[in-house]
């Protein structure tokens, strides 16, 4: 296959698959006042087993604490994550899941029925393309220069 088709393939496929998730997510997600990079960083605070710090998520993410801190904001705002104090050193603040966040990620994440129609087999090839996609693509591009 040619690459010119096999880009047009995948930014068609791309194109629908992000149609699809963005209307599917965000009409859940508008609903409780939260964009789509809100309810990953919840989600992911969701799953770790201790309190995480602020500038970890930024770390994991890419993105400057500034940014990070604004998506911080709304889900604190909205009472779906607390802060809290570390014992040995009060200027940093781990941030864990609270009650109404903990329903609204178990709400969310049970729209994933394309995974029991997929099968693990394929859900988990899919999910290893991403992860290869992820490590050797964008984590290795060099950054633009200005």
């Amino acid at each position: 296959m040619a690459t010119v088709d096999a880009l047009d393939m995948f930014l068609t496929d791309y194109a629908n698959i992000s149609r699809y998730l963005n209307t599917r997510l965000n009409s859940l997600l508008a609903t409780q006042h939260l964009t789509f990079d809100a309810f990953l960083i919840m989600h992911e605070i969701g799953q770790s087993p201790q309190p995480l710090l602020l500038m970890e998520i930024a770390h994991q993410h890419h993105v400057s604490r500034s940014a990070i801190s604004r998506q911080i904001g709304v889900l604190l705002k909205h009472r779906y994550i607390e802060q809290q104090a570390n014992a040995t050193d009060r200027r940093q603040k781990g941030l864990s899941l609270m009650a109404t966040g903990r329903h609204l990620d178990q709400q969310l994440i049970t729209v994933h029925q394309w995974t029991t129609q997929l099968g693990p087999q394929r859900v988990k090839t899919l999910l290893g393309i991403f992860t290869d996609f992820n490590e050797q693509i964008i984590n290795n591009e060099v950054p633009a220069s200005d």
